[in-house]
């Protein structure tokens, strides 16, 4: 009985073991897009879907700045910095599965805009062509930059926003220009093309404006895997006492027996 019960505390610590070695796996994923220039960078503006507005890059060590002008010709204006997710460390690589993380983390900052749009560009199996940057499908979110804190008060240059990867949405326009009447609900994020820095609310038509980014990443802290785990675990912990408790009680009998012999 004794033998028996030592080994089943040597399976217990091996699943205890193996249970730590997946737990120490399970620690955040996340990959830089700025300062670290994972992605390679790029001017963005509306061009493509013929537009006029302008943009020029500049990338210090620590800031990329987005000089944009907005021009007329287009309903939905827009410029700023694009990141192309298929160029990973200057080399080409395939779509980039943002699956994998559950949010997003940037520090952006504007000279008159009160806000930013964060763009990912997905590759559409439908709707999308040959990779053709204009039939894309377009996830929108917009967040706060610089110009909005400091009219409320606050004397923080860079507006720092963390929010969940499911915040970004098809927005209505796209839908309009594909022949939809309301958003299908798919996304593709693990067919994720470009990731841009736009244009927000507030920007004027031929003034000058500046995006500035500091920090951007996406990223995951694994929190549903971490729940799987800490389940398993109970499991474990719960399926132990109770060999205890069995053992326990059979060895006892085991005893009383011996003692009645």
């Amino acid at each position: 009985m004794k033998k028996n019960r030592l080994l089943g505390i040597i399976f217990f610590l091996a699943l205890l073991a193996a249970w730590g070695f997946f737990y120490s796996r399970s620690g955040n994923a996340s990959i830089e897009l700025f300062p670290k220039r994972t992605f390679e960078i790029f001017p963005l503006n509306d061009s493509a879907v013929g537009g006029f507005s302008t943009s020029e890059v500049q990338a210090a060590d620590t800031l990329l700045t987005a000089s944009v002008t907005l021009r007329s010709g287009k309903a939905f204006t827009y410029a700023g910095v694009g990141f192309n997710l298929k160029s990973m460390n200057n080399r080409p690589v395939e779509p980039l599965d943002l699956t994998q993380f559950d949010s997003m983390e940037v520090h952006v900052a504007s000279k008159r805009m009160n806000s930013v749009k964060l763009r990912v560009l997905t590759d559409d199996p439908v709707y999308s062509r040959n990779g053709d940057y204009p039939t894309l499908r377009v996830l929108e979110k917009s967040v706060p930059s610089a110009a909005y804190l400091l009219m409320g008060g606050s004397k923080e240059r860079f507006a720092v926003t963390k929010f969940a990867l499911n915040e970004f949405k098809v927005p209505e326009w796209w839908l309009s220009e594909q022949g939809l009447e309301e958003d299908d609900g798919k996304k593709y994020l693990d067919r994720s093309v470009f990731f841009e820095v736009t244009s927000g609310s507030s920007t004027l038509r031929g003034i000058p404006d500046d995006i500035e980014i500091r920090y951007a990443r996406f990223w995951s802290n694994n929190e549903k895997q971490k729940e799987i785990l800490y389940v398993v675990l109970g499991v474990i912990v719960l399926g132990f006492v109770v060999y205890l408790l069995t053992t326990s009680v059979a060895s006892r009998r085991s005893y009383a027996k011996k003692l009645d012999a």
